[in-house]
């Protein structure tokens, strides 16, 4: 037997123990990618909550208003509008209205991570000064 004949097989063994190594890195980075992107994202509508709600009159509605436009990026939404992020409901929105600041954060929520979820209780939370002029 020749050299090239014991090692005809090896390089297809190499190549697919190698293509598993990858793909399982791959989707590692996409996972932990996605976590983060779904937290940026939950950050940005907490954040524009809470400068709605400190730029509005304090109403019955007020509270609807800005669990709305959290979970679903506007006020009121339309029948069969999709949260944007997967999983959010109204009910984890948590709003704080004081006299000098109105304060929105998460309860309850989990972003679905690479090998467990992660939980966010009262991440992100964002506290902004409320206007004299409006209030």
């Amino acid at each position: 037997m020749s050299k090239r004949e014991k090692q005809d097989g090896s390089a297809l063994i190499e190549f697919a123990g190698s293509l598993m190594l990858l793909a399982a890195l791959l989707t590692g980075i996409f996972r932990v990618g996605y976590t983060f992107y779904v937290y940026d994202t939950l950050v940005n509508s907490v954040r524009a909550g809470v400068r709605y709600a400190s730029l509005r009159p304090a109403d019955p509605d007020l509270a609807r208003s800005v669990r709305n436009l959290v979970v679903y990026g506007e006020p009121r939404p339309t029948a069969g509008t999709k949260p944007l992020a997967p999983g959010l409901r109204p009910e984890n929105v948590e709003l704080a209205l004081e006299p000098a600041a109105a304060t929105v954060s998460l309860r309850g929520y989990e972003i679905d991570s690479l090998f467990s979820k992660v939980r966010l209780d009262g991440r992100p939370t964002v506290t902004f000064p409320v206007t004299g002029e409006v209030r």
